[in-house]
């Protein structure tokens, strides 16, 4: 069977469980301690570089790092570019790549679809997903959750694992889920092996890792939080933690319970999506009354206390922001209030932030149709179909939103973006180049992320790429005042997410 990667290689492949036993075995035939990251997505790719790469005072090595992910078509090709030295993540961090090549050639980083990795492990770090789907955009209320696949994931640990085994989730969980899910899942299988449970360490410590040029730095230059349900765990924890990161200068913060370290995580988060949410109003309001709002806020930013008010936007998208007060949510009105059907209780701010976020990009949309009514036949040109600027993810990116809505009007899309070349959410081809664009018919263009190669071009590049383009949306602050002049100029009609000042 082949497994073709987002990076245009292909692998064949086959499972062969005792030769691949057999490597594993000769391959932690050291004294370094075994770390196994179950799943190499975003997370754990970097987790697998920062952890292969830590050293002792010395400069030894101080870990065998294994990498499992499952042997299908959708994801063998991660553990095929692990073990050739190869990061399993689309990046422009030139360090993650550098860390792989490294790894490689010390010898101490390998990838496996082999459950019996866990058997060999000291530490277990759980990198893999828990979905939660909203049932439709803008209804955060109705959603569809189950802990199911996640569970039967993680008992292929609990069933391997031996005594004295740190196992630490990363996983961004429902507050309550290693203490109330995980903790007795794990005891109840390591009574039936006949394990000393209380050598079992379950701890919680949630990573914020960010995508682009710091990608790999987000693991080992900033600050963690973290729990363990017992002291040992808390101990075993803080000293793993400590041997990869910088925590003289991002020093680690300890949280009395799993549960307090889960909560951290998804509402850090949903404050995020919370202060996004709370500037859309605010942002329409600027373009009826002909403001600036981003003068507006960088006039708030000089007092310290309001540094962090967000900036009108196209939408807001990823892995994070857009599902974990849903995660949050399920926790209190089912993990906390099982027992008070009669009053479940609900976030409903954070929900309603959700909502107004997942619907931003129509607000694109009628400022597109508010200057070009019928866009039917139109050929609409979006620049930037990534969630994030200068990152080539596009899980649940504001661009499909916006997609869909004119393609629904009868638009013609034509989609640019830097780094991706292929919209796996729409199976659509995507085109990299300018001068690729410059071939096409342009009658209207939005750019809707902050690239950079899109935040350094003039007017003459910009017309140069959209030839015969009659309007153009800046939807995240991409142009200019004087670039928007000098359009005008040449009879381009330019409007702006934010910029009422534009009308």
């Amino acid at each position: 069977m082949i497994s073709r990667s987002p990076f245009g290689d292909t692998f064949e492949y086959s499972v062969s469980a005792t030769q691949e036993q057999e490597r594993l075995e000769q391959f932690v035939q050291n004294s370094r301690k075994t770390v196994v990251i179950q799943g190499l997505g975003f997370v754990g790719t970097a987790m697998a570089a920062a952890v292969a790469n830590a050293k002792d005072a010395s400069g030894n090595l101080l870990y065998n790092v294994i990498g499992v992910d499952l042997p299908d078509e959708a994801n063998y090709w991660k553990i095929a570019r692990v073990n050739k030295g190869l990061a399993s993540v689309v990046s422009t961090d030139t360090s993650l790549d550098a860390a792989y090549t490294t790894a490689h050639a010390n010898g101490n980083l390998t990838a496996t679809y082999s459950p019996f990795a866990y058997t060999l492990a000291d530490i277990v770090v759980i990198d893999i997903h828990l979905d939660i789907k909203k049932k439709q955009l803008g209804n955060a209320r109705e959603y569809d959750f189950t802990f199911e696949r996640y569970k039967e994931a993680i008992k292929t640990v609990a069933e391997r694992i031996t005594n004295d085994t740190l196992v630490l989730v990363e996983t961004t969980v429902p507050p309550g889920t290693t203490e109330k899910v995980l903790k007795p899942m794990f005891e109840l299988i390591g009574r039936q092996r006949g394990l000393n449970t209380s050598t079992v360490h379950l701890a919680h410590s949630y990573e914020r890792v960010m995508p682009g040029k710091e990608y790999l730095s987000s693991i080992t230059n900033f600050y963690r939080v973290y729990s363990g349900t017992d002291d040992a765990a808390k101990l075993a924890t803080r000293e793993f933690l400590s041997s990869f990161i910088n925590t003289k200068d991002f020093p680690l913060t300890e949280l009395h319970s799993t549960t307090a370290s889960e909560m951290s995580k998804v509402l850090e988060n949903s404050f995020r999506a919370m202060n996004i949410a709370f500037m859309q109003e605010w942002t329409e309001f600027a373009e009826t009354a002909g403001v600036n709002m981003f003068d507006v806020i960088q006039a708030i930013r000089v007092r310290p206390t309001h540094r962090n008010i967000m900036a009108p936007g196209f939408g807001v998208g990823g892995y994070c922001l857009t599902k974990d007060s849903l995660l949050a949510d399920w926790s209190y009105s089912t993990l906390f209030e099982s027992e008070k059907h009669d009053t479940q209780k609900r976030l409903e701010i954070s929900l309603s932030a959700i909502d107004i976020n997942d619907m931003m990009p129509k607000h694109t949309v009628e400022m597109l149709k508010s200057a070009m009514p019928d866009l039917k036949g139109k050929h609409i040109t979006v620049l930037g179909v990534s969630y994030l600027n200068d990152v080539a993810d596009t899980r649940y990116s504001p661009a499909e939103l916006f997609y869909d809505l004119c393609a629904k009007e009868g638009a013609v899309m034509q989609l640019h973006d830097p780094l991706v070349s292929y919209w796996v959410e729409k199976a659509t081809d995507v085109h990299t180049s300018f001068d690729a664009l410059a071939g096409l018919k342009h009658d209207a263009a939005v750019f809707a992320v902050r690239h950079s190669n899109y935040l350094c071009m003039t007017a003459d590049q910009i017309l140069s790429a959209l030839p015969g383009v009659s309007l153009i949306i800046d939807a995240f602050n991409i142009i200019s005042d004087g670039t928007a002049n000098d359009l005008r100029a040449r009879g381009v009609k330019v409007l702006g997410i934010g910029k009422g000042h534009w009308n």
